[in-house]
């Protein structure tokens, strides 16, 4: 049988260790927002320098045709820079999950081992 005792020391454990994985969560989140501030102004970025190139192509052009193959051309280049953003952003996601997850699980096995405990003093 489980004295009163040996119960409040099972809770107390577990009252400690969700204080640590509340941290680590407030841990967690943090590095993922900085991760995605930094996705975002890279994303940003490529869209800037696509929009000044532009208008630098605009002003700079010699005529229609040198326009419009300039403009190809950066729609090309534009176009590349943000499918190898996406995939970045992809790869970002796959890990914020998987830290999460991991996160997750680590919780839970913490409360499966105190609560066996508690029931094997039962």
């Amino acid at each position: 049988m489980t004295t009163t005792k040996e119960t409040i020391e099972v809770l107390n454990d577990l009252s400690s260790k969700g204080y640590e994985a509340v941290k680590s969560l407030g841990d967690i989140n943090l590095r993922i927002m900085e991760r995605a501030l930094a996705r975002q102004m890279d994303a940003l970025s490529i869209c800037m320098d696509g929009g000044l190139r532009s208008f630098k192509l605009v002003t700079e052009s010699k005529g229609p045709t040198d326009l419009v193959r300039g403009q190809a051309d950066l729609l090309r280049e534009f176009s590349e820079k943000m499918l190898i953003e996406s995939r970045e952003a992809i790869k970002f996601a796959t890990d914020s999950r998987d830290e999460y997850r991991t996160w997750f699980e680590q919780g839970l096995q913490v409360v499966n081992d105190r609560m066996a405990k508690l029931r094997s003093t039962a």
